[in-house]
């Protein structure tokens, strides 16, 4: 039997679909383990154990996911080795009792570092336009599935939408490799923000709205 797959196959396994809250953990766990490489990943993490390193990850993408603003729109590839999350024009501030979980979680993850840990994901979030726009939160690809194109296939459907609606969309990233790739989907740079102990740094990026397609 042959090992190629049809090409109706293909299509179905790289079928961009919306989830809900009934798929998290399979969303955590491909975000985790797309992001085993990101420099924000491995600076929160500087302090934790290597072989605890996997299940920290996925933990902190439980949370993200759970507790993702209203609105939400999270997006997996048929196959389930890649996901995307946006957070909708608007999002507020988490309530009061998730901050304080997530404190909780920073404090048991970065222990001594928690207050610059903290400290700097204050001042990220403080650097976010006050432009209505939808957030690219977080886009991520198994390592076995990248350099297919399904990172584009991912962010097509919501890049589409905001071209719809007149909306732009605004990222951040802490690998300098994945801004080509973004500038390929019409982000640009407009700054950096390092994180307190300058030991990481985030680049900003934003698209305007394009030709509703």
């Amino acid at each position: 039997m042959s090992s190629e797959r049809r090409p109706s196959e293909l299509a179905r396994l790289e079928e961009v679909r919306r989830v809900g809250s009934e798929r998290t953990a399979e969303v955590a766990g491909v975000l985790a383990e797309a992001f085993a490489g990101d420099p924000l990943q491995a600076w929160l993490l500087a302090g934790v154990a290597g072989g605890e390193r996997a299940a920290w990850r996925t933990s902190w993408w439980s949370f993200m996911v759970t507790h993702a603003p209203p609105g939400t729109e999270v997006h997996v590839t048929g196959d389930g080795s890649g996901a995307a999350c946006w957070h909708p024009p608007g999002a507020g501030q988490l309530p009061a009792e998730s901050v304080e979980q997530f404190r909780r979680m920073v404090g048991e993850l970065a222990g001594e570092r928690a207050p610059v840990v903290l400290a700097s994901l204050t001042r990220f979030a403080r650097r976010a336009p006050a432009e209505p726009h939808w957030h690219l939160a977080a886009v991520g690809v198994v390592p076995g599935r990248q350099g297919e194109g399904l990172g584009a296939r991912l962010l097509a459907p919501m890049l589409a939408r905001c071209d719809r609606l007149g909306l732009p969309a605004y990222l951040e990233s802490s690998n300098s490799r994945n801004l080509t790739f973004y500038e390929r989907l019409g982000f640009t740079t407009t700054g950096e923000v390092r994180s307190v102990d300058e030991r990481v740094t985030l680049t900003l990026m934003w698209r305007p709205p394009g030709p509703a397609r």
